[in-house]
């Protein structure tokens, strides 16, 4: 049974859920601009997936057709002292596309 709905998109609480389960999955794609931000922002991958793991959807998921469709999102967590914000894509195909990645 597929876990990313077609019909419509997730509610943030659904999307933090489908999330979660990806990453357990390694479903995750870097784009080439989040690792260019994580190299410049000196972000590490544990910290994307302490983030992607128990961070808080911050923005109602979006239907996209960029990146070959999905539910675009954002999540937030404070990570030893650093607020960070993750830009998600949900694809259809069942990964996780991680757009950027911005410290605030």
């Amino acid at each position: 049974m597929p876990i990313v709905p077609h019909d419509k998109a997730p509610t943030c609480k659904e999307a933090g859920v489908i999330i979660k389960r990806l990453t357990e999955d390694s479903r995750i794609i870097y784009s080439t601009h989040s690792k260019i931000r994580m190299k410049e922002r000196d972000i590490t991958t544990p910290e994307i997936i302490n983030c992607l793991l128990k961070g808080r959807v911050t923005e109602e998921p979006y239907l996209t057709y960029n990146n070959g469709g999905g539910y675009e999102t954002t999540l937030e967590k404070n990570i030893a002292g650093r607020q960070l914000r993750i830009v998600v894509c949900i694809k259809f195909d069942e990964s996780l596309l991680l757009i950027t990645v911005i410290e605030l």
